[in-house]
């Protein structure tokens, strides 16, 4: 059922109108700013969360903006697979403006201006009705996450927005090309469908040409090697709020754009039928593996989170390769599943560098003692990234594993194996060195850190575990998954 609704507008402009508003309050006022900018948050998911119960019957929602041509035209969408992402995206920047609000200390109207801003480009990609709007809001995201990844003007946040910067244009130009390939052959940019390219009207070249395009155009967001070198940069250097919507959500914005050329521009069984399933499962693949190894490697917690979360985001293209059902419910689940755990992390970083400065793992010896807290959570976080039941991690794996077989490709359950046991290599390390090295200390229960800063990071431990729970019963997100994997890939 196809509805009209202002409220995704809304939604959308929403963090624009609050950041003109903002420019006229006067300097001093800062504690009102920061009342606004947390209302706006906040007044987003709620926009977002009235479209609920209709989303959940499947129900979608459109506003058209304008047109440039008469089969060229800029408009919102929110069918089941949009909101589910635009549900994730406004829960987790509430969640990343609360914790900014002690994180950050300094050129706080350039950074909150900024993150509304990205808010609003987010919301926009995901609820967008065709390619030509979703590559608008995507590009416009891009320019506008800028300044949070350089916020604190060190030679590295300036050289790692620099980095960003490149790779993002670069990105940008490819996409721009496949998106004229598409239109030129398709004439058809909309997701209202399963597929408008057909094979019988375009030639093979043609199809994996586009294909291929939007494959490195989306693949620089979704980090997939070679094209991530901008992630282990990136995240160290931007605030602790701003790495949690970097790998939460911004790295997603290319995965789901991914997922839409999968779904709505070329459709499950084309993408088959010129086997680019295979291809995609194989280039996950090696990212997953590669990425882990990488991480490894690293004594900067942000930066071997970072390499983490390369190799994460890959899940969820494995889970497309594969196509299975279950394998595509689990590639689709794991957007929310590691935004919940990488968000949880980040946070967890932030704490520690802002109570303790410490920024590498080596000199975390005894830190469980001094941010019990904190390092419980994150504990939570890392032990579901390996996927240790019950979690969301442990259910993304379970769903690629079982999807791997229902797709006879058995080989893919030894890649999340070896995945999951280098997630262990990298992770247990840092659990240990913070429990059970240097000189036990009585436990900092009071008083560890702000509550702006420790409520989000609790909240998203708890979810990283509920989720793992409530995923065995018919519900959020699992039925707004499950309504998209039906619709497109069947069972």
């Amino acid at each position: 059922m196809e509805t009209n609704s202002v409220i995704p507008l809304i939604a959308v402009f929403l963090p624009w109108l609050a950041v003109a508003a903002i420019a006229f309050l006067p300097k001093e006022e800062q504690r009102l700013k920061k009342i606004v900018h947390v209302a706006v948050s906040v007044a987003a998911f709620g926009l977002v969360v009235s479209l609920l119960p209709r989303a959940l019957d499947g129900q979608a929602f459109n506003f058209k903006l304008f047109s440039i041509t008469d089969n060229l035209r800029i408009a919102l969408r929110v069918d089941t697979l949009g909101y589910y992402f635009g549900l994730l995206i406004s829960f987790m920047w509430m969640l990343a403006t609360i914790y900014s609000l002690r994180y950050v200390d300094h050129k706080e109207d350039r950074y909150y201006g900024f993150l509304l801003l990205v808010l609003s480009f987010s919301l926009g990609a995901a609820f967008a009705e065709n390619m030509i709007t979703y590559f608008i809001f995507y590009e416009l995201m891009t320019f506008g996450s800028y300044p949070l990844i350089v916020h604190e003007e060190t030679a590295e946040a300036r050289q790692a927005a620099l980095k960003y910067l490149v790779y993002a244009i670069f990105g940008g130009s490819v996409l721009l090309f496949a998106l004229i390939a598409h239109f030129y052959w398709g004439q058809n940019l909309s997701f209202n469908g399963a597929g408008v390219l057909s094979a019988a009207s375009i030639s093979r070249a043609a199809l994996i040409t586009i294909f291929v395009a939007y494959l490195v155009g989306f693949g620089v967001k979704a980090s997939i090697m070679p094209l991530h070198g901008w992630v282990p940069d990136a995240h160290p250097a931007a605030p602790a709020p701003a790495s949690a919507l970097l790998s939460g959500v911004i790295l997603k914005l290319g995965a789901f754009g991914i997922i839409r050329v999968v779904f709505n521009v070329f459709g499950v069984a084309l993408f088959k039928q010129l086997n680019l399933d295979l291809v995609l499962a194989i280039v996950a693949s090696v990212t997953i593996i590669l990425a882990s190894i990488f991480a490894l490697t690293q004594d900067n917690l942000k930066r071997r989170l970072a390499y983490s979360s390369i190799g994460q985001v890959s899940y969820i293209l494995l889970g497309l390769g594969l196509l299975s059902q279950d394998a595509a419910l689990g590639g689709v689940m794991h957007i929310a599943h590691h935004a919940l755990m990488k968000g949880c992390l980040f946070f967890c970083a932030g704490i520690i560098i802002i109570e303790t400065g410490k920024r590498n793992i080596s000199d975390m010896e005894g830190i469980g003692f001094r941010l019990p807290v904190t390092m419980l959570c994150f504990s939570v976080a890392a032990l579901a990234m390996m996927g240790i039941p019950p979690s969301a991690g442990f259910v993304t794996k379970w769903l690629l594993g079982v999807g791997s077989l229902q797709a006879r490709e058995g080989f893919f359950i030894i890649v999340l194996m070896i995945s999951s046991l280098l997630n262990a290599a990298y992770f247990l390390p840092i659990i240990y060195t913070a429990f059970f090295k240097g000189e036990k200390q009585p436990l900092g229960w009071r008083g560890e850190t702000s509550k702006a800063m420790l409520w989000p990071t609790c909240v998203a431990a708890f979810l990283v575990v509920f989720a793992g729970i409530y995923i065995t019963m018919p519900g959020l997100p699992y039925s707004l998954v499950k309504i998209v994997v039906r619709a497109f890939v069947g069972g």
